[in-house]
């Protein structure tokens, strides 16, 4: 083997390492590697050329990467599969494949990443992965040069290469190659899809990635369920496999990190994992709370019929659709959009203004039923959202009746359920009423300004006063759900914080700009957690421990979403853009088709073209001043005392987006 400096500038280094031997003293195949790296790039590209130095029988020729790392991921056409600890260690497939990365630290013992990106892409992969008792790898690639993997395909599978015969002729002289990319790092996360313009501070930049290739799109099971994902990763096993797709509001959440992640690849599945359920939506309207491998299941696991997924099946498809600008796609699924949520409208008590629900909204074990505040708070948010829809499609009379019923549930959620400083669990028919001072429900109603503002400072009172509120982001209610008042007895969720409710807190902390309690007690912990251990577990203690199911993608996916949503305060949809961070630091967020760069004197955006002008609204500006909106004649704009500028109908697409100057 013979190493040659090709080019050693400040803009290029390459070098060509020859004469790699697959065995050194009589060797069957030379390959020559070369390795080029651009200035400022996170990857270097690897080209591989081998031949064949005299004729010979052989299972395969492949060009092999063995790696310390734990988790093996596979992003091919037909879908995703990822495993760690696999006791059978060979996953072969001839699907064409976009991308291949391994992570965690594993033997290595510390954060570390591989990735691998194709230009001309080998016809057979072979992923590897292995377990403790394995020395010498836990994870891998292999590119099959020649020959195909023995044993089955499209499944983990333990045979491997020796025992099959040397049944395939290579003449002397034969040769291959690939071409690709690859990228390294010394954290759990890929590299390639990372900006090189991007300048969030590191750890924002780190729990961002960590996230969404580390565990939402881990979870992904579409290679051998297409469309599904589950809550967990594949450690070998998923936690709570058969079942996957809940959208109570499990996969709502995944189909936010995926869509937020600005990777074409992942907008795709997003899409898929919406278009699942919408398929399974029966005649009443209902939709699937999950799936059991391919068969919709229209109850939790705890038993109870929730409003959950009509809700958030609903909020998941006009979110994938405003974030990824597909126009059409949401006008053919709005049909389904309104038939589901027609299943919920449908519990709507007119006298009382409020939907009379079945069940819980989005912690299925425990027992809420009638006129209940979770479900008609967060009801008011998606009707809000389904307005806003109908109105870009032209529909004034259902976007009215949209806007109408919000309200009137809004009105009736502060007429019956409020009890002296928050908002009830349920009220029923008898007028009896259950309390449990519950956090999600009454963070419910703040994050989407359904609450005055004197209630929503008694509320925050409360529940901010309450002993485990803030063990992390954010405990589930002041008074214990005893087993009387839970699904099959099931207390597991009754003393535990859940990101789903820290989403809505966060929510809650950007309406009243409060920074500090975001950023040092809702977001910087768990983000100090992510970044310390890859993967998190399902919830948090009142102690501030983790505990139930470990690698779970709940909380990383929390992390993403609230940076986007608050932390930078993003909202990008088909009939209007927002960027109004919490703070007004300056900040270039890259995602995709979408790049910002924000400080509080000079705006420039880039988002993906629509086709018709949208409402701007920016926010943390100078307040009370005029703004020049250069990249449309010079228009100036004034600030009110908040900083704050809307503009109703701006054209937004085109190369050169936006820029606004003080």
């Amino acid at each position: 083997m013979r190493v040659t400096v090709l080019n050693n500038s400040s803009t290029l280094v390459s070098v060509l390492i020859s004469d790699i031997a697959d065995n050194a003293p009589q060797p069957f195949v030379l390959s020559n590697w070369t390795l080029t790296l651009s200035a400022n790039d996170r990857f270097f590209r690897m080209q591989t050329t081998s031949r064949s130095v005299r004729a010979f029988n052989c299972v395969g020729v492949r060009v092999s990467s063995y790696l310390g790392t734990l988790s093996t991921h596979g992003f091919f056409l037909r879908g995703v599969v990822q495993i760690m600890n696999a006791p059978n260690q060979y996953f072969a497939s001839t699907d064409p494949v976009h991308r291949i990365y391994t992570l965690g630290g594993g033997i290595v013992q510390s954060g570390i990443s591989a990735d691998f990106n194709f230009t001309t892409a080998p016809a057979e992969v072979v992923l590897l992965n292995g377990n403790a008792s394995n020395p010498f790898y836990r994870s891998g690639v292999q590119f099959v040069l020649v020959g195909s993997y023995p044993g089955p395909k499209d499944n983990w599978d333990s045979l491997g290469w020796s025992h099959a015969s040397r049944a395939v002729p290579v003449s002397e002289g034969a040769s291959w190659s690939t071409d690709g990319f690859v990228g390294v790092n010394d954290h759990d996360f890929p590299v390639l899809n990372i900006p090189q313009n991007t300048n969030l501070r590191p750890m924002d930049m780190m729990g961002f990635y960590l996230g969404i290739y580390a565990s939402s799109s881990a979870a992904l099971v579409s290679y051998i369920l297409p469309s599904h994902i589950s809550p967990t990763l594949a450690t070998p096993n998923h936690a709570y496999s058969p079942l996957y797709n809940f959208y109570d509001p499990d996969t709502y959440l995944s189909v936010a990190c995926l869509v937020y992640s600005g990777d074409t690849y992942l907008l795709n599945e997003a899409r898929k994992l919406v278009e699942l359920s919408g398929t399974g939506i029966l005649s009443s309207g209902q939709i699937p709370h999950h799936y059991e491998n391919d068969t919709p299941i229209y109850v939790a696991i705890s038993g109870a019929t929730q409003t959950g997924p009509n809700l958030f099946w609903s909020a998941a498809a006009m979110l994938y659709a405003h974030t990824s600008g597909n126009t059409t796609w949401l006008k053919e699924m709005l049909p389904t959009v309104e038939k589901a949520m027609d299943f919920v409208i449908n519990l709507y008590d007119p006298n009382m203004k409020l939907i009379k629900a079945p069940g819980p909204l989005w912690i299925d074990v425990f027992k809420r039923a009638n006129y209940t505040t979770d479900t008609n708070a967060f009801c008011v948010h998606v009707l809000t959202e389904l307005a806003a829809v109908e109105a870009l499609f032209g529909n004034q009379n259902k976007q009215q009746q949209y806007l109408q019923l919000a309200s009137s549930i809004s009105e009736g959620i502060n007429a019956h359920l409020w009890r002296g400083d928050h908002y009830i669990t349920q009220l029923n028919p008898d007028g009896t009423y259950k309390d449990f001072v519950d956090y999600d429900s009454n963070l419910l109603v703040t994050a989407f300004n359904i609450a005055p503002a004197n209630r929503t400072t008694a509320l925050l009172k409360r529940v901010d006063g309450g002993k485990c509120t803030h063990a992390r982001a954010t405990y589930v209610s002041e008074i214990f759900y005893d087993a009387a008042n839970c699904y099959l007895n099931n207390t597991g969720d009754s003393a535990v914080t859940m990101g789903r409710i820290g989403w809505v807190d966060a929510l809650t902390r950007k309406n009243i700009n409060d920074l500090t309690m975001f950023n040092e007690v809702l977001y910087t912990p768990i983000l100090k957690d992510l970044i310390t251990y890859t993967w998190l577990y399902e919830r948090y203690t009142c102690q501030g421990t983790m505990t139930h199911n470990n690698y779970y993608i709940e909380y990383p996916e929390y992390i993403v979403i609230v940076q986007r949503e608050v932390l930078y305060g993003i909202q990008v949809r088909l009939d209007s853009v927002t960027v109004d961070p919490i703070e007004n630091r300056p900040f270039r967020y890259i995602t995709g088709d979408i790049d910002i760069t924000y400080s509080p004197t000079e705006v420039r955006f880039v988002f993906p073209p629509v086709g018709f002008p949208r409402r701007l609204h920016v926010g943390q500006l100078l307040p009370s001043s005029p703004y020049k909106i250069i990249s449309h004649d010079g228009i100036v704009v004034h600030t009110d005392e908040q900083g704050h500028v809307e503009v109703d109908s701006l054209w937004l697409d085109g190369e050169g987006g936006v820029h606004m100057m003080a």
